[in-house]
């Protein structure tokens, strides 16, 4: 082909294949920017580190030790195609300006170049191997994965055959040409040997160079359809990972999204939470976009690794399909309204109520979710912490519950008691709220009305006030705050819940409620630093508090007491040899990344051997407590404490050792269900570290009331 006729060519192919993918890259662009705004442009630098160690650097695909070979087979085709996208630029330039080389580094790009290409079709072959005969259980199997698979190794032979035969054909003609040509492909090592190869074979030169030919324009012809098949398949991940890793959220994990003006938004009655396309924000839309169908949240779901509904890969995917069925009725509607960040219409032409019956005109977006499964999340985040791309599953989640139990009203009704007693009685189980501080009666601990001056509060919380067990903890905790010489006192009485249990449940109003009485009376305290027991209160206290502008230092138990032991505040007494395993609470481990204290002061005590089960740490699976399921019936398939115990049991400890009063409860029950109560203890960090005290508990509690 002359290559007059070959740029034409080339001009008609872009023209096609540009044009239709516009054509669909407008309609996934008109679905952000009907969404909510969100800001995800500061922290510029933040930003810049988490797109190179966890976009192109692909370190959460090796966050499995156990299936380490689909991380390395994924990474090595991802930087494979950033190290070959410049093959295809080159490839596409060479149709108008013939044996275009790149500038200043073709002789190095070269041999980079073919071993990647190899590298590249090896991996593909392996992915072909795995989906035909491996066949993991977290992979979705279609024709298209298939076909996809099918493209990547297309691109990689057509590379090699075009290489092969355009310079084997000059090769095999001889003369100046020839010489010009094997300088041109010296420094590609695969290329070169298949040119001579092809040249050796006898076949015509001409021959040769049709085939080349024909490889050129079958590479370009596949590059531009795979490109139209991506945002029409799970691929579109090929577009859309790299932007969704750099617009990751950057806030605290444990902090949900701020809901501005709800008691007006109750008052107007207008809709909460999420319900449908244009409640979404455009990063929401952004990570449906981006699902790999990987399936490492499932597998590390604790909801669906017992027979629950919720699967988080399909949360994500019927969304995702919600949006695409629906595609052009929501995109048009929401233009015909214009609506503004608030949800109304800007133009005024369009009243409030408008905008809700034309809402009700579209196929809900949360009818694409089973109820069931909405309710059935633990709040876990291993879903997110697992997820190659960064997508945040949890905040979708809780923005349905929002929906549901604000707009709605639809929620589980032992759920919806235990939401009635936090908001009369300021905790979950009604107890009498004058009752709060009858657990430290006798113990000598006095109240910040006593003692204003203390440096520490020790935020109880309401299960260390009001639950048998967790009272224990909390005993433990006073115990060894008086043998260090901390300076504390408690609220007792006056003491109210964090409203971490109605947040999760997506009564957001009943949360802020909590939240602002809590900050008012921390304040007129003058409280600055504050101790918890248990991981919820923590999060939410040092995470969520301060989008109501409660700022404090607030430490958990477990990273206080760690810090008494480095400083030597803390002194044990030998014991008996104690196998103990640690279970991470999910709201210290994988909320807050605090996964060392514990294990830290574990290991600091004489006789204690501590191990770990095979899921621990970001690994590590939930008890089945949180996101307020302590407060619901788990009514479908097997108990989350239930597994968590076999877990731990694996490694035949003597001690489950948590940090949580509700993974406490959590494993307790689960302990107890499996007849195994008589060999096998649960214990907080806190009381282990009482019992190894070098002085007697009766001492450390009696010793003087001024702990100042």
């Amino acid at each position: 082909m002359s290559y007059e006729y070959r740029a034409l060519a080339a001009v008609a192919l872009l023209l096609v294949g540009l044009g239709i993918f516009a054509r669909t890259m407008l309609g996934r662009f008109g679905l952000l920017q009907i969404a909510k705004p969100e800001t995800r442009w500061d922290l510029i630098q933040q930003r810049i580190d988490a797109l190179i160690e966890v976009g192109i650097g692909q370190k959460k695909m090796f966050r499995d030790p156990s299936d380490p070979a689909s991380g390395w087979l994924h990474a090595l085709t991802f930087w494979g195609f950033m190290i070959l996208g410049l093959r295809t630029t080159q490839l596409f330039v060479q149709a108008f300006v013939p044996e275009w080389p790149l500038p200043l580094i073709e002789d190095l790009y070269a041999p980079a170049k073919d071993f990647t290409v190899l590298i590249v079709l090896l991996a593909i072959l392996g992915f072909f191997y795995r989906r035909l005969f491996v066949r993991p259980a977290r992979i979705n199997y279609s024709h298209e994965a298939l076909l996809i698979l099918g493209f990547i190794g297309g691109l990689m032979v057509t590379e090699f055959l075009y290489e092969g035969g355009h310079f084997g054909g000059i090769i095999a003609q001889g003369g100046p040409a020839a010489v010009a040509a094997e300088a041109h492909i010296a420094h590609a090592p695969i290329g070169s040997r298949l040119a001579h190869f092809f040249a050796n074979t006898g076949l015509s030169p001409k021959g040769l160079q049709v085939m080349g030919e024909v490889n050129y324009w079958l590479h370009l012809a596949i590059v531009l359809t795979f490109m139209n098949l991506l945002p029409l398949s799970k691929h579109f991940h090929v577009i859309t990972s790299l932007p969704n890793v750099f617009l990751s959220r950057l806030e605290p994990a444990g902090t949900l999204s701020w809901v501005p003006d709800i008691e007006k938004a109750l008052e107007e009655e207008k809709p909460l939470g999420l319900s449908q396309a244009s409640d979404m924000t455009w990063k929401q839309v952004l990570d449906l976009f981006t699902c790999t169908e990987c399936g490492r949240c499932e597998v590390n779901c604790p909801a669906w690794s017992t027979n629950k509904p919720l699967n988080p890969k399909m949360i994500i995917l019927d969304l995702r399909d919600h949006l695409y069925a629906n595609q052009a009725q929501i995109v048009a509607e929401a233009r015909k309204l214009s609506i503004g960040a608030d949800g109304i219409a800007v133009s005024g032409a369009v009243s409030a109520a408008e905008k809700a019956e034309a809402d009700n005109a579209l196929p809900a977006l949360i009818a694409a979710a089973n109820p069931d499964a909405i309710w059935s999340c633990t709040t876990c985040r291993s879903c997110s912490e697992q997820c190659p791309v960064m997508i945040e599953h949890v905040d979708k989640i809780i923005d349905m519950r929002r929906h549901l139990t604000m707009t709605r009203n639809e929620l589980p009704k032992e759920l919806a008691k235990t939401l009635a007693n936090l908001e009369s009685k300021s905790n979950p189980w009604g107890m009498a709220s004058g009752k709060r501080g009858d657990w430290a009666k006798g113990l000598n601990i006095p109240t910040v009305d006593e003692n204003p001056d203390a440096e520490w509060l020790y935020y109880v919380g309401c299960a260390g006030s009001f639950d048998e067990r967790a009272k224990k903890i909390a005993v433990a905790t006073v115990q060894v705050l008086k043998a260090a010489g901390v300076s504390f006192a408690i609220f007792g009485k006056k003491e109210k819940c964090n409203g971490d249990l109605a947040r999760r449940s997506g009564q957001e109003y009943l949360f802020q409620e909590q939240a602002k009485a809590n900050i008012e009376m921390f304040n007129d305290a003058k409280v600055r630093r504050i101790i918890t027991t248990c991981p919820h209160c923590f999060n939410t206290i040092k995470n969520e508090y301060p989008q109501l502008g409660g700022h404090y230092d607030v430490v958990h138990h477990s990273e206080f007491i760690a810090k008494l032991v480095e400083d030597g505040k803390l002194t044990f007494t030998a014991g008996e040899h104690q196998k103990i395993v640690f279970h991470d609470s999910c709201y210290m481990g994988r909320y807050n990344e605090v996964y060392e204290e514990p294990r830290q002061v574990l290991k600091a005590i004489p006789g204690v051997e501590l191990v770990e089960m095979e899921r621990s740490k970001k690994l590590g699976m939930c008890c089945g407590a949180g996101g307020a399921r302590m407060w619901m019936e788990e009514k479908m398939g097997t108990r989350v404490n239930n597994l968590r115990v076999d877990q731990a049991m694996e490694t035949q400890p003597q001690v489950i050792a948590s940090s949580c009063p509700f993974c406490m409860t959590m494993l307790s029950d689960g302990v107890k269900a499996k007849d195994l109560a008589e060999t096998v203890q649960t214990k907080d960090i806190a009381e282990i570290v009482a019992e190894r005290l070098g002085s007697s508990p009766a001492d450390s509690l009696t010793a003087g009331a001024n702990i100042g």
